[in-house]
């Protein structure tokens, strides 16, 4: 048992430390800028009154370590020392701005650096859209989709896509259940971001019955013959994927 105690001492004493870096520390070291330091956060609220109301109770804050803000850190987590921006009458050239650097998102979002990477993406990476198009980082809405402006995933997408909102005569089922359904957020191995290739993705919600070796139904009708043809939206047939105004098989 006398053998066992360094060991123990030695776990205790790494508990201890960490909980104490914890208190310290944010989840990634902050940002620096050469020659200037970090302010409390209180001292960006004049200029930035509602980001600042907004961000106390957003998830960014909420996973942020506890005494961040104690250590001037606040804002700085994300935009970096600001005493150079407020001493130089706000220079926004001497204040980190994440709209026009993913980078400083991907310190903490690995994953969606990769996945922006995929051949088909959001050209988030090229400079032709920011995160914070359809992410609210200030936000305080905690849900699945945490960070999202507006109050459905699917409004994000038709500030873009207007088009495919409708309202449609014939509607999609799916689309009640929002875009992401089928459709990958950032990046995807399929074209248009589909989570699945070709008619591997409508078979997803509509089953397939086999009726014999050679022939199947989808729903109560034949596909055997359609289906080489390409898929169920290439292949000339449901072509009105999000709704259409004249058929109920969502046809143009």
């Amino acid at each position: 048992m006398k053998k066992l105690w360094p060991f123990f001492l030695l776990i205790l004493a790494l508990g201890i430390t960490s909980c104490a870096v914890y208190q310290k520390t944010s989840v990634v070291p902050p940002l620096e800028i050469p020659g200037a330091k970090h302010v409390k956060m209180r001292m960006c609220a004049p200029c930035h009154r509602e980001s600042v109301a907004s961000f106390e109770g957003s998830t960014h804050a909420r996973i942020s370590a506890k005494g961040m803000e104690k250590e001037g850190l606040g804002c700085g987590i994300c935009h970096g020392p600001g005493s150079l921006h407020m001493e130089n009458e706000y220079e926004p050239n001497l204040i980190i701005n994440p709209n026009k650097n993913p980078e400083v998102c991907f310190r903490c979002h690995l994953d969606k650096k990769a996945e922006f990477r995929l051949q088909y993406h959001h050209p988030v990476l090229e400079g032709l859209v920011s995160c914070s198009d359809c992410h609210s980082p200030h936000g305080s809405d905690a849900r699945a989709w945490t960070v999202t402006s507006l109050s459905d995933t699917s409004q994000v997408c038709f500030k873009c896509h207007p088009e495919q909102r409708g309202p449609f005569v014939f509607e999609h089922d799916a689309m009640r259940e929002g875009c992401t359904i089928c459709h990958k957020v950032h990046g995807s191995v399929n074209d248009k971001l589909l989570i699945a290739r070709d008619s591997n993705l409508c078979l997803r919600c509509h089953f397939q019955t086999q009726r014999d070796s050679s022939s199947f139904l989808i729903g109560d009708s034949a596909h055997t013959g359609r289906m080489p043809e390409g898929s169920c939206f290439s292949g000339g047939c449901h072509t009105g994927v999000h709704g259409s105004n004249f058929d109920d098989h969502l046809r143009y």
